[in-house]
């Protein structure tokens, strides 16, 4: 029974190192060695490459729903919506627009290609002033991303993890973007040293996995529901163009017309102007 047992492990990894989507890593988009959004094999992160060490239960454990075909611009509203909680009245975007923009292209294109077993990882730089704005410094946020049950999975690894320009210069002294830091791009384990910030959702449909503060996962389908009502709601409250345009000619033939004083026209005429 255990050499049944033992062939069947052994056919499954066979299968696995046979697959050349499973063992391929993918850059989708780089600006130098540190600032990347790629795909990576995500079975063997953090263990020995033997082959003993991988179970049937590890595998299925893996899996995702991908190859998985998402809008981007869905994918850009679920990034813009995380914000991090400063203070009880102040909120900031955990990623930049910058990086909103080239993570949603690249998820899209990114999970389209991905195989069950594999994930989008990235590390994205970010720039802010220091000293009074004199002098520059670079923050890293780094993380993974993955579709599985209907869901967009994303887990942060680091935020805010800045550049150590004393390494850099000492290993890179030429500045040519040499140096690579070693990034943890978060794991679906509880992590020993999690994600601390606060988040909060501008939309539905969004939520932190339980008992996790680094994990969000969002229901696109839904997302996108919340996001047509909001926009229905936002049209619906639009003043109508023709009837203000009405309301300005009527305002206007009552003044001619000596019915209205100047002091009431003018009151009207800044309450029509505000309602545009």
């Amino acid at each position: 029974m255990m050499k049944l047992t033992l062939k069947i492990q052994l056919a499954i990894i066979s299968i696995f190192f046979a697959t050349p989507s499973f063992s391929s890593n993918t850059i989708l988009w780089s600006e130098d060695e540190n600032t990347v959004i790629k795909i990576q094999d995500n079975n063997f992160e953090g263990k020995k490459l033997r082959k003993f060490d991988i179970t049937e239960s590890e595998l299925i454990a893996q899996k995702n729903s991908q190859p998985a075909v998402l809008n981007e611009r869905d994918v850009l509203k679920f990034l813009s919506s995380i914000k991090i909680v400063k203070n009880k009245n102040t909120t900031e975007p955990l990623f930049t627009e910058e990086q909103q923009s080239n993570l949603a292209k690249y998820l899209a294109i990114g999970l389209k290609k991905a195989s069950p077993h594999q994930d989008i990882l990235f590390s994205l730089a970010r720039e802010k002033r220091a000293l009074g704005g004199l002098k520059k410094q670079t923050y890293f946020i780094a993380g993974r991303a993955f579709f599985n049950d209907g869901l967009l999975n994303l887990i942060i690894g680091e935020y805010n993890r800045l550049a150590n320009s004393a390494y850099e210069m000492a290993y890179d002294p030429t500045n040519q973007g040499l140096v690579e830091y070693d990034f943890n791009y978060g794991d679906r384990a509880a992590s020993k040293f999690q994600f601390s910030e606060k988040l909060q959702f501008t939309f539905s449909g969004m939520a932190m996995k339980p008992d996790r503060t680094d994990w969000v996962t969002v229901n696109l389908e839904e997302l996108q529901k919340t996001i047509s009502s909001t926009e229905n709601l936002k049209e619906a409250l639009k003043p109508n163009e023709d009837t203000l345009t009405k309301r300005f000619k009527t305002l206007e033939k009552l003044k001619k017309e000596g019915l209205i004083t100047q002091e009431e026209y003018e009151q009207k005429r800044k309450v029509l102007l505000e309602n545009l």
